[in-house]
């Protein structure tokens, strides 16, 4: 038979203490039934181990992992905790608990400052074990929370008694032995007897504690730490009703602002849209200004061109008229010197008749005037049309409607070989203003040449300088006007200007 390897013994002295002897047994080496009897006894050494970590009569304790509302917050039990579910080391009531061999019983934080590499070294006794031959242990949390507790307010007089799970809907709801200091002389009074006891002077209602209860150390401190959650609360729930308003509005401004951005983009689609449309509008406006721009100003320079060649042409035709009418005296000049000269034979009785030297006279006169004639006519054959600019149109209205008339007379030119100045004429009638034309004949050097009185037809032709729209205006002296001075033959400098718009 083979002896054991390790002989435990529990020898427990009275049924009343609590304390134990534990011997352990010294390991005897394996060996067979002939060695072991004739081999010497091997004795077994007992000593004697620490004393387990007991209640002692000790009934408040912390719990640790059962509850987060109790987490580290004494609990008073109503009956005794066995002494390994307390740890030996901090006192609390530990959810997992590791039990050396040695008897003690400690929470997780002080077993890892008892564990080192390998082993394992209490720090009540100093006894060494492995790791290995630790104890860990998880109870139940309903197991523990089932147990019977006392109020914590039981210092200050509440009898309650009920599950350790159950406290703290006691502590929130049902007690009414909650203390607080009176602000006016800080004495100790219920929660509930504060506005009696400030009416009474801090006279009344002051709390004594209960007989036989055990004064609670830290009394104001979780008075305060309860009024302090329960303030808490109060402004979460604020905070919730404040959070639930604020995110209605926050929904209301997300909506508003989600309906400006559409109606932004919409405003800006059509911003967009019509600045296209007006751009590509303005750019074809633009192209067709410039086209008529480039127009006008090469109408502006044809007209030009043309008015610089009438002007050589009026300017050479003045000319050619100067030295025709210069040859004409001179002709009418020997015309006279030869009737002179005739009258002179006749006077000295010369053969000749005077019939035939009036026929002679007459025959070189005709062929004269038709000579003079032919070439008046070929000269002035291209006079029929003036081109007069007006300059200062808007200047001269402007006289007008301030003065109530004005006039203005272009520059004498010849036309049709009548020497001629039209004229423009501006009449203020009421809020309206009429316009007139007028012609002036002036004293020229073929007014011997011409028929009298004056009744060519005149066409006036207007044109705006904008717009290149002409009006025609043709007048014609009538027989009645026929007989007036201003249409005959000058006999002085100018005639009296004629009207006839």
């Amino acid at each position: 038979m083979e002896p054991p390897k390790h002989i435990n013994v529990l020898i427990s002295e009275s049924k009343q203490t609590a304390s134990a002897a534990y011997l352990e047994a010294v390991p005897i080496p394996s060996c067979s039934a002939d060695a072991l009897a004739t081999s010497r006894a091997t004795a077994y050494a007992l000593r004697p181990c620490t004393p387990l970590n007991m209640a002692h009569g000790r009934q408040e304790f912390a719990l640790v992992g059962y509850s987060e509302y109790l987490e580290r917050r004494p609990l008073k039990f109503v009956d005794p905790i066995p002494a390994s579910r307390i740890c030996s080391a901090c006192g609390i009531i530990p959810r997992i608990t590791y039990t050396l061999l040695c008897g003690h019983t400690f929470c997780e934080p002080c077993y890892g400052s008892c564990v080192t590499t390998s082993e394992c070294v209490c720090p009540l006794d100093g006894d060494v074990c492995d790791r290995d031959d630790v104890t860990r242990k998880e109870y139940p949390a309903e197991q523990l929370l089932r147990r019977q507790v006392y109020c914590w307010n039981q210092a200050n007089g509440c009898g309650a008694i009920l599950s350790a799970s159950q406290i703290a809907e006691h502590i929130r709801h049902d007690c009414q032995h909650h203390l607080t200091r009176c602000p006016a002389c800080s004495a100790t009074v219920l929660s509930h007897g504060m506005c009696a006891h400030l009416k009474s002077r801090c006279t009344e209602l002051v709390h004594h504690a209960a007989p036989g209860a055990e004064p609670r150390t830290d009394n104001n401190e979780q008075t305060h730490f309860m009024a302090f959650e329960k303030k808490m609360e109060e402004r979460v729930r604020e905070l919730d009703t404040k959070l639930g308003q604020m995110s209605l509005e926050i929904a209301t401004h997300s909506d508003r602002l989600v309906e400006l951005c559409h109606n932004n983009n919409m405003l800006k689609e059509t911003l967009t849209q019509q600045l296209g449309n007006f751009s590509a509008q303005t750019h074809d406006r633009l192209n067709e200004n410039k086209a008529e721009m480039k127009a006008l100003v090469a109408h502006e320079r044809t007209i030009e061109k043309q008015v610089r060649e009438l002007g050589a042409k009026l300017a050479q035709l003045s000319l050619e008229t100067s030295s025709t009418s210069e040859k004409l005296i001179e002709i009418f000049h020997n015309n006279n010197h030869l009737k002179q000269a005739l009258t002179r034979q006749v006077g000295q009785g010369q053969d000749c008749s005077s019939a035939e030297i009036n026929a002679i006279y007459g025959e070189n006169i005709e062929s004269l005037m038709t000579a003079v004639t032919s070439v008046l006519a070929s000269v002035s054959r291209d006079q029929g049309t003036h081109h007069w600019v007006l300059k200062g149109y808007a200047a001269l209205k402007q006289m007008a409607l301030k003065d109530g008339w004005s006039r203005r007379m272009s520059e004498k030119v010849y036309l049709r070989r009548y020497h001629i100045s039209w004229g423009i004429h501006f009449k203020k009638r009421g809020d309206s203003l009429y316009l007139a034309l007028s012609i002036q004949l002036h004293k020229g050097r073929q007014d011997d040449f011409l028929d009298w009185p004056f009744r060519n037809q005149l066409k006036l032709s207007i044109i705006h300088p904008e717009t290149r729209q002409e009006r025609h205006i043709c007048a014609k002296p009538e027989s009645s006007e026929a007989n007036r001075s201003s249409y005959w033959k000058p006999t002085e400098s100018s005639n009296t200007p004629i009207r006839f718009l």
